[in-house]
This record gives C-alpha cells, structure tokens and sequence, in this order.
C-alpha cells in the first residue's frame, strides 16, 4: 500500500490491487497546488471548499461522499456519518469518516469536529492508519485529535489538517499534536509504501506534495 501526502486533508492512495483512492480534493484558494490526478475512487467527507473539489481530476472514478457500505472496484470502503462541529452539525454540518478496507485498514477522518462516540467507533472496527485532523478551529485540535487517537488506537497515525507555510487560513501546528507521542518520526517526503505494521504506535508527519 503506498500512501501521498498531496496537503491539507488530501492524500492520493494506492492499495495493493493498485486502485487509486483520493481523499478531500482541495480548490487554488487554499494555497496549495491543485493536482491533475486520475483516480479510480474519489472519497469526499463534506461539501467544503476545501474538500471536495473534483474538477480537477481525470478517470473514471467513482465518487463516494456519503454513509455506508460499498465495494468500489474490489474495495470495500465504509462511510460512517458524524459531525464537522461539537453541535451535531448545527454549525458546520456533517462530516464522513471513511474506513478502507485493503491489506491493512486505513482511517480517514475528514474535518471531524467532536470526539467519537463508542457507536462510531464500533461502526469504524480495527484500524492500522489513522489520518486525523489536528490543527483545530475548524475541526478537533490537538489535544482533542489526542484522545480520538488513543481511542481508535491504530498502529500509525498520520496527521492532516494544519497550519503550514502555504495554507492560506489559520490552524494550529502539527507540533502541537506530536508532542504528545514517544515515537514520530518527521519525513522529508510525501509518499511511503507500507509493507508492515510496527510493533509499536508510530507517527509519520509527511511532507505535504502540494
């Protein structure tokens, strides 16, 4: 499995069937540099700019932006709805939390805004990678992506969604976040491929792409 840190909230995954699965396409006025990618699978948590802008990408993908349980060219994904504020919703609306099922379970948390509950967290089952928001603001921040962590309680966790040199809105840093961790380990590249699990619980801060 190879995972690509393209920014912000969006990586480019590969699973070992080699299916292409974007997450959270994001537009110009981020900050970011917007990639013309073919996808063979689109995952978008909520409407948001920042989110779900697919006008970029090429393929035949198939687009996936709701609760659920699909097959998506071999690919078994599940959708389970939450909020992207502490409100249910009243505020931001709703968020998707996505699980993808490949040779190892991939979690992606979207603009998550509140901590899980124990259902959520039965709906969601084992995860090994954990992508989770942590600059706060506009979704969970450090401390709070802390404790959705220790409760999800995956083998690698790679934190998405915060402040950098070309994000043009406010987040907190990542630094905030990985303080809290014995083991994380700081990439000077965007993409990795995933053979095995550590023992251990290990951060990875990749190098955002874009």
């Amino acid at each position: 499995m190879k995972i690509t840190y393209l920014a912000h909230a969006s990586f480019l995954i590969e699973t070992e069937s080699r299916v292409k699965i974007i997450t959270d396409p994001y537009d110009s006025s981020v900050g970011y540099t917007v990639f013309e990618l073919s996808a063979d699978v689109v995952l978008t948590s909520h409407k948001h700019f920042d989110h779900a802008y697919t006008k970029s990408l090429k393929g035949d993908y198939v687009l996936v932006d709701k609760e659920g349980e699909f097959n998506v060219k071999g690919v078994k994904i599940k959708g389970i709805k939450t909020f992207h504020d502490k409100e249910k919703g009243q505020k931001r609306g709703e968020n998707i939390v996505f699980v993808i099922e490949d040779k190892f379970s991939v979690a992606h948390l979207g603009d998550l805004g509140h901590e899980l509950a124990e259902t959520e967290l039965e709906k969601m089952g084992r995860v090994d990678i954990l992508l989770i928001p942590v600059g706060g603001v506009y979704t969970i921040n450090a401390k709070e992506a802390l404790n959705v962590a220790k409760a999800i309680n995956p083998k690698i966790i790679i934190p998405m969604h915060y402040k950098t040199e070309k994000l043009k809105f406010d987040l907190g840093k990542v630094e905030e976040f990985t303080k809290h961790f014995e083991d994380v380990e700081v990439l000077q590249t965007s993409e990795i491929e995933i053979n095995s699990l550590p023992e251990k619980q290990k951060v990875l801060v990749l190098k955002y792409k874009g």
